[in-house]
């Protein structure tokens, strides 16, 4: 009697660890850093999509599942460091930028220069033409002031032109030298925001 008693319970326990035993055995949850087989297989976890793939901040890394907001934190990563790259010859740039803004400069204070002679001329013309009292003299004058203000018009739109180019070219310079600094600390905010949406379990 007591053997068959201990055969039932010892039935029962193997039962029992048998059904215990399907959970334990299947699949371990997916979450970043569980291991895939197939690249690029895609898959959705309460509400959450990961994606087979091998982690680009983990060196020798193998197939694990990465989830969406991994993914996009590692590429936009990658797109920081791409534009430090991108910007290495910062001082060649800074030359050529620097040659724009001499040639422009140039220009803008001969523009200066001749726009404030025309109108200088125009006051003079218009002063000469008021005192004289021959006619051919003022249609003479008169024709030489019309000249005159239709430069004045061209020169002070050049001028303008000018202006607003050599301040574009400063504003490019003064961003262009503090580039370096501010893609740096783009690229370690967007390693920093990568290591922690690709951590483990998440």
């Amino acid at each position: 009697m007591f053997r068959k008693v201990s055969i039932t319970l010892l039935s029962a326990v193997i039962v029992a660890s048998g059904i215990s035993a399907v959970p334990a055995s299947a699949a371990a949850k997916i979450s970043n850093g569980t291991a895939c087989k197939k690249v690029n297989a895609t898959t959705t976890v309460a509400g959450y999509k990961y994606k087979c793939a091998k982690n680009p901040l983990v060196k020798n890394s193998k197939l694990t599942w990465l989830s969406a907001e991994c993914l996009i934190a590692v590429g936009q990563f990658q797109a920081a460091v791409k534009a430090q790259a991108d910007l290495a010859n910062v001082s060649e740039q800074t030359a050529t930028l620097d040659a724009e803004y001499t040639a422009a400069a140039a220009a803008l204070a001969s523009t200066t220069a001749a726009y404030d002679k025309a109108r200088t001329q125009v006051i003079q013309f218009q002063a000469t033409m008021n005192a004289s009292t021959v006619a051919a003299d003022k249609q003479k004058l008169a024709g030489a002031i019309s000249k005159l203000a239709n430069a004045v018009l061209v020169l002070s739109a050049s001028k303008t032109k000018l202006s607003a180019q050599v301040k574009d070219l400063e504003a490019k310079k003064a961003l262009l030298l503090g580039a370096p600094g501010q893609l740096k600390t783009n690229a370690a905010d967007a390693k920093a925001s990568a290591n922690l949406l690709c951590a483990k379990g998440f």
